[in-house]
């Protein structure tokens, strides 16, 4: 079974994964997520600055490397990239928003999709993708911190249910499978347990699962 993953990071695919979107974080990881563009198609490549990796002192150099990248690899995606008010000794919001807004322009200019994290501040980044009405997304990492029908009014936002969540049988069936997507992050190995659950949680078929998961990811793909 050909098992879709919509958010992970360089590292080998667990047995039966098929599209996978493998997340760069910063310009320390990009060669790392092309090089395995290159060697696998089923490998869709992000590129972005996740926010907690965001250099005070040189994010906006970055930028111009990450439009680089995005030019090297037209079918790739931006991110991850996001907002994060959790995690101590990061950049404030001002500058988080400034570098996340940089990322939004360029896709939305590029026409790729975006990969999101975000932490404690939905809210926040809800407000900026309303500025962005045609943007293609993913909000990776969804507790259900929003309401999908009033604070998401394109149809193009994705919401990726990971490992944390996968025990939360209620998270499943919150949002619309037009928006569905699984991911294994940081733990591809845990990806079949997680359609398992998942198809249990949803009274269907693994395989149908996965195909509606697939469609979700291929209809934000790149052109």
């Amino acid at each position: 079974m050909n098992l879709p993953d919509a958010h992970t990071h360089p590292a080998p695919a667990a047995s039966g994964t098929g599209l996978r979107f493998v997340c760069g974080t910063s310009p320390a990881d990009w060669e790392q997520v092309a090089l395995l563009a290159e060697r696998d198609g089923n490998v869709t490549p992000f590129f972005g600055i996740h926010p907690w990796f965001l250099d005070p002192a040189a994010w906006r150099r970055d930028m111009r490397l990450l439009e680089e990248f995005l030019t090297r690899f037209p079918k790739a995606g931006v991110g991850e990239t996001g907002l994060d008010k959790c995690r101590r000794g990061i950049p404030g919001m001002k500058m988080q928003k400034d570098a996340l807004r940089r990322h939004l322009d360029m896709a939305a200019r590029m026409n790729r999709p975006v990969a999101l994290h975000c932490c404690r501040a939905w809210g926040s980044l809800a407000e900026m993708l309303r500025e962005y009405p045609r943007l293609k997304a993913i909000l990776h990492g969804w507790t259900g911190a929003l309401n999908p029908a009033s604070d998401l009014p394109s149809e193009d936002w994705l919401l990726s249910i990971g490992p944390r969540e996968m025990e939360r049988a209620d998270i499943f069936t919150s949002v619309p499978l037009h928006r569905l997507a699984l991911e294994s992050d940081e733990h591809p190995e845990v990806l079949p347990d997680l359609y398992r659950i998942a198809a249990q949680a949803l009274r269907m078929e693994e395989c149908r699962l996965a195909g509606i998961v697939t469609d979700n990811l291929s209809r934000i793909s790149p052109p």
